[in-house]
């Protein structure tokens, strides 16, 4: 049984792991990385946790805030796209369910990051938002059709 490194999320031979490397769960090949590509990872994985997190607190906010202003434009962007949904709904709670009614830019955003799986992993995200297709349902997010010919008479109900 191996050792799990954090950085490239890989599972690796005791070998690969120097002593230090051990204690901070850091294979060899990934400490041969720029510490700017390290860093990198460890904020996005920070930023993902936020969205699984119950509340995202004012602390949460304050270290958005310092992550939005990151030079690496992803994680800018990230940092920018949570702090906005925690400006919205702070709360987990039907959190997917507030935005999708009432911040569909942000919704959609979170899409195309990919951060809507963080905030849900286990769920569907058809059933939570009304997504069929790779785009939003008309009725908002209800899950029924919205014209008679985009369903066949077998499918009503069944989205």
């Amino acid at each position: 049984m191996g050792h799990y490194c954090r950085i490239c999320g890989r599972e690796r031979a005791n070998e690969k792991f120097s002593g230090k490397g051990h204690r901070i769960h850091v294979c060899l090949d990934c400490a041969r990385l720029p510490k700017e590509e390290r860093d990198a990872v460890d904020q996005e994985e920070e930023i993902f946790g936020y969205m699984e997190q119950s509340h995202i607190s004012d602390k949460n906010v304050k270290r958005l805030q310092i992550l939005s202003a990151s030079e690496n434009e992803r994680i800018a962007e990230l940092a920018a796209i949570v702090l906005e949904v925690a400006k919205v709904k702070p709360y987990k709670k039907r959190r997917l369910q507030v935005l999708a009614r009432e911040r569909r830019d942000l919704l959609d955003d979170l899409e195309r990051t990919g951060l809507i799986y963080a905030h849900q992993w286990e769920a569907d995200a058809e059933s939570i938002i009304g997504l069929r297709g790779g785009h939003w349902l008309e009725d908002g997010g209800q899950g029924r059709p919205t014209h008679e010919d985009d369903c066949a008479p077998d499918d009503v109900g069944f989205f």
